[in-house]
């Protein structure tokens, strides 16, 4: 039981990791705010969101296979799937984020007073939003496992 616990500790703090580095990365996405400095903070916080999403797909992984309900009941349960399905739709969405602010460092490098374009802004924020929006149904959908549905 201890382990099963302490799983889903590590399941739940890559999950409370990937909310706090993606609202950082939206409360640093702003008309007028961007600039090359911020820029570098939202690169390093896209590199801890990459990597809470594979600490939540590894814990996932060892819960599944190490936990106390096992493979056997989790790999049959629908809400699992959906829970995978709306991880992989994040990540998916989070792939235009990543290639975007690429983009931006690379022009701030060519010039130290560049910022992105407000239209480029709101369209990011826009993006980190709507990962937020399908982000919030995954804690439901393991409560609802947790209690024994699907």
């Amino acid at each position: 039981m201890l382990t099963d616990a302490l799983l889903l500790y590590l399941h739940l703090s890559a999950m409370l990791g990937l909310v706090v580095f993606l609202t950082a990365k939206t409360s640093l996405t702003r008309v007028d705010a961007v600039d090359v400095v911020v820029l570098t903070r939202l690169r390093r916080l896209d590199v801890w969101v990459w990597g809470s999403f594979a600490a939540m797909l590894v814990s996932g992984l060892a819960l599944m296979f190490w936990g106390i309900k096992g493979p056997q009941w989790l790999s049959h349960n629908p809400l699992l799937w959906a829970k995978v399905a709306l991880l992989a739709l994040m990540a998916v969405m989070s792939w235009p984020s990543t290639r975007r602010l690429a983009q931006w460092s690379l022009q701030g490098r060519r010039s130290a007073s560049w910022a992105p374009p407000a239209a480029e802004i709101r369209q990011e924020r826009r993006w980190l939003m709507a990962q937020s929006h399908v982000m919030v149904i995954i804690p439901l959908l393991a409560t609802l496992m947790s209690h024994g549905f699907g």
